[in-house]
């Protein structure tokens, strides 16, 4: 019977937190996992590959916005560890470079997604690869937007986040309210979440 008990428990629990009930603990984490994506200004977005609205498709696993997402997050994240500046002189493509590595470890630790390296050029920034390393430019100065779950469910082993998306210095300047669904999914022996879609609706 033990076993039994032990085995339904572990049906509602992911991620350190039950799904019927998440408590404040468990709903922080979710929130700072979906706040990777929203501070970038990815608001909209599946991992579909094609579509036909105004929802960025990720699927493809060469998607100039999955290389973006993984540039710009160490950038935001990790720029003393891992942003070098560029060692070539008067640097064509970017004063800035990161290891290509780093840019597919992001995609594969938020997406589950084993990225496919190119350049990009048609972006703001545009990202140059030149085989083993993304040259690009820095660019700060813009709104930064967190997410703050306030309520997550389990949907057939898939969880569905709600909340708020807030203003990073103001948090009471709360534009928008949005729905996510993720995944489970261990990243270096640890329990968190993949990605699966987020959409943003105007409060």
């Amino acid at each position: 019977m033990k076993k039994f008990i032990a085995a339904l428990t572990a049906l509602f629990l992911f991620a350190g937190c039950s799904f019927a009930a998440p408590d404040a603990a468990g709903l922080k984490k979710m929130s700072t996992f979906l706040s990777n994506f929203t501070e970038q200004g990815f608001f909209n977005f599946d991992i579909e590959a094609d579509g036909g609205d105004d929802t960025l498709h990720l699927g493809d696993p060469s998607s100039p916005d999955l290389i973006r997402f993984g540039i710009m997050h160490n950038y935001i994240n990790n720029f003393k560890s891992r942003i070098r500046n560029c060692a070539k002189k008067n640097c064509p493509y970017g004063s800035l470079v990161i290891d290509a590595k780093f840019v597919a470890e992001s995609v594969k630790k938020y997406f589950d997604i084993d990225l496919k390296h190119r350049s990009v050029k048609d972006s703001d920034p545009p990202y140059h690869y030149d085989g083993k390393v993304y040259h690009f430019e820095g660019a700060d100065g813009e709104a930064v937007y967190y997410a703050e779950v306030k309520k997550a469910v389990n949907e057939r082993g898939v969880v569905r986040m709600t909340g708020d998306i807030y203003n990073a210095d103001d948090k009471t300047d709360r534009p928008w309210t949005f729905e996510a669904f993720a995944k489970p999914y261990k990243w270096k022996g640890k329990d968190t979440w993949s990605i699966l879609s987020l959409r943003v609706t105007d409060r």
